[in-house]
């Protein structure tokens, strides 16, 4: 803890886990550390559960190649390894789009109950496929569920980090993939409220939906924002949600109700605006850090952009369109390699679309604003209002890229999808579906070796390349 810019690059971060050390309060990056050294063979995505034979594990540098009780050789470890993962993420896809109300059709469902319990390494491609498009559907569902609540989503500007929390009235976070039904109700209820109330979310925001509600911070430093003292209620809905965030909640007595346990929106509200009365009079430290977050594209909202975008690329003023998402990851600084490559994208001239966490961080440091200096030469294909980076919103907001990549690349213009940091399983298997439907996605996991031709070359490591630039001028060579 003695170098807190190891950390994060985030200054409202920082202030927070200075003050969290200050009062021997432990955040993920303290318990990270405690868990040192981790299980090499885990990281490498060589060892195995599956059976009661083991857990087994294979040398990596033995001079002959080990293998498993049952046989497996390290490629074949690594290949289930990723199977299980994305079906992992898939299912948890499907589960949201049915706990938003979609109607997600039968072969969706069939697609990611599966059991992946094939001991051989043939056929990793079509489960790969079948997985990417169970994706792809789930989050369309959670789209147009979205949609129905909350109607057509429309271009808006939103704010991001601590400093949106108000010092003056309740504050509801929200954190973890909350029902657009229970969203909307809390902020109609909080609306209506006689005391001034502040909704806000962890990891992504409900932008794309029409609601408007500010993003305080990103998943590795979601117990951040409790440490301020201003957070009045919590609201958590599934996946996401640290057990640590809860229990710092409680050792904070900040009031914490489940998502699924709202039967009145207006009683959440009430219980926030109690809780704001018993603080009242106790001074709040919340960061000053707030940026303005330009949001809400999508291709039925934006065609007109989307059109101007691929002439651009045509005329040689753009270079490409590129998704960047994900999570971020403990292992590295937070937010450092995801802005870096960011400002790379843009210095080379591509327009980035984003959602999630990666879109939180790229926010936080004012890329999805159109002033952003570091898009000065971009400005003639962008035009006056729009930013360099659009965000989409929480990460199962993704599916609209599939859409807009769809709408620019029908101008000539080339995709590619990269995700650089990952830490859940969900965001592995949105990489997988972008890649279902033909895009070429680059995925960073570590020191893990993929097998190589995944869905026909389709999902490509970072580690093959030294620079992103390279990876994406392949892409545009093989358009």
């Amino acid at each position: 803890m003695k170098e807190v810019r190891k950390k994060s690059v985030d200054s409202a971060v920082n202030q927070m886990i200075v003050k969290a050390y200050r009062q021997q309060v432990d955040l993920a990056w303290d318990r990270a550390e405690a868990m040192q050294p981790q299980c090499g063979f885990g990281r490498l995505a060589i060892c195995c559960t599956d059976c009661f034979e083991g857990p087994c594990r294979v040398n990596p540098f033995a001079a002959e190649a080990q293998r498993t009780t049952c046989g497996r050789d390290q490629a074949a470890l690594v290949g289930s390894y990723f199977i299980k993962k994305t079906a992992d993420g898939a299912a948890a896809l499907v589960k949201l789009a049915a706990q938003f109300g979609g109607e997600v059709d039968k072969s969706t469902w069939q697609a990611v109950v599966a059991s992946d319990d094939t001991m051989f390494t043939a056929g990793y491609d079509c489960r790969l496929e079948e997985l990417g498009q169970a994706t792809i559907a789930a989050l369309a569902v959670i789209a147009k569920a979205k949609e129905s609540v909350y109607g057509r989503t429309q271009p808006d500007v939103s704010a991001v980090n601590m400093g949106v929390l108000s010092g003056e009235g309740a504050n509801i976070v929200l954190h973890g993939h909350v029902s657009p039904q229970v969203v909307r109700a809390l902020v109609i209820a909080a609306t209506a409220s006689s005391v001034p109330v502040q909704v806000a979310a962890i990891c992504g925001s409900e932008i794309s939906g029409a609601l408007n509600i500010p993003v305080l911070t990103n998943y590795d430093s979601q117990e951040t924002p409790l440490l301020t003292g201003a957070v009045d209620l919590l609201v958590v809905g599934d996946q996401c949600v640290m057990p640590a965030f809860v229990a710092l909640a409680a050792k904070l007595a900040v009031p914490v109700i489940a998502a699924a346990d709202i039967a009145q929106a207006g009683e959440a509200v009430a219980a926030a605006v109690e809780a704001f009365k018993r603080r009242k009079g106790k001074k709040a430290d919340i960061p000053a850090a707030k940026e303005e977050l330009y949001a809400g594209y999508t291709a039925g909202n934006s065609a007109a952009l989307f059109d101007s975008l691929a002439k651009a690329y045509n005329r040689g003023a753009l270079r490409g369109l590129v998704y960047l998402g994900g999570c971020g990851n403990m292992a590295n600084t937070q937010d450092t390699q995801l802005v870096k490559i960011a400002a790379g994208l843009i210095d080379s001239g591509y327009v980035i679309v984003t959602a999630g966490c990666v879109g939180t961080a790229l926010a936080k440091a004012g890329m999805c604003q159109p002033d952003y200096p570091g898009a000065a030469g971009m400005k003639s294909a962008l035009g006056a209002n729009v930013p360099p980076v659009l965000y989409l919103g929480s990460c199962h907001d993704a599916g609209e890229f599939a859409a807009i990549a769809k709408a620019v690349s029908a101008g000539g213009m080339p995709v590619a999808a990269v995700l650089p940091e990952l830490a859940h399983n969900k965001t592995l298997a949105t990489a997988v579906g972008f890649a279902s439907l033909g895009i070429t996605t680059f995925i960073g996991m570590g020191e893990i070796c993929l097998p190589a031709g995944l869905l026909g070359g389709r999902i490509r490591s970072l580690a093959e390349f030294q620079e992103l630039p390279q990876a994406l001028a392949e892409v545009a060579a093989a358009k």
